[in-house]
């Protein structure tokens, strides 16, 4: 029994990326112009998060096969270190004299333990915001509010406060069962007309009572 064997055809070599160093000087039509004869326009690879900008010195790859060059790496950038970082999926971070800002469409931050945030000054600015928590605690200095309009709704609510001030243009209270006070002192002034009704009404003093008026009616 014969084997055959048959001869191993040859395959061609393998094309391989050249890697060289450029610098930027710009860019034109959504490429960034290098100054390297075989690569003056690139682009810059998924994998250099970077923006490049003119005068930075780059790590290139060029492709001989079909002449295509990209950018790898942003390897020095001379002068300030400010940088743009764009991620995939249309997110960025900038960095501007020491500053951060994230731009994206929506951002969320999920920790699974604990967030914690520690800043001198705290700013935030939204159209409408949305808050659940179960538990709430804050601890504050000074307080400042300013609404239009604010409405709340609760099963109890407790407060313990040392001085209360309360300024209105009209105040309406409306309780649907027992309305009690209990005060050391208590003083009124009403400018006007001072109205009370009630379906039963009873006073009772331990000491003096007193009625002063220019002309008192009973009954």
């Amino acid at each position: 029994m014969a084997a055959t064997i048959s001869p191993l055809k040859k395959t061609a070599p393998a094309t391989e990326a050249r890697l060289v160093h450029a610098r930027v000087s710009g860019t034109q039509d959504g490429m960034i112009q290098v100054d390297h004869p075989e690569g003056p326009a690139a682009r810059r690879a998924l994998s250099c998060l970077i923006e490049p900008q003119a005068g930075d010195l780059v790590l290139l790859a060029l492709d001989p096969a079909d002449g295509q060059a990209h950018i790898l790496a942003i390897l020095e950038r001379p002068g300030s270190q400010d940088a743009d970082l764009a991620l995939p999926g249309g997110g960025a971070i900038h960095t501007r004299d020491g500053e951060v800002r994230i731009g994206a469409r929506s951002l969320q931050l999920d920790g699974r333990e604990g967030l914690a945030l520690t800043t001198g000054r705290l700013d935030v600015a939204a159209v409408s915001a949305s808050t659940t928590v179960k538990h709430w605690q804050g601890w504050f200095d000074t307080l400042e509010a300013y609404a239009v309009s604010i409405e709340y709704s609760a099963k109890t609510l407790s407060a313990r406060l040392g001085r209360l001030l309360s300024r209105s243009l009209e105040s309406f209270r409306s309780v649907e069962g027992l309305d009690e006070t209990r005060v050391g002192r208590s003083r009124t002034r009403v400018r006007d007309d001072h109205r009370l009704e009630a379906g039963h009404i009873t006073a009772r003093a331990d000491g003096f009572v007193k009625i002063d008026g220019q002309k008192i009616d009973l009954g």
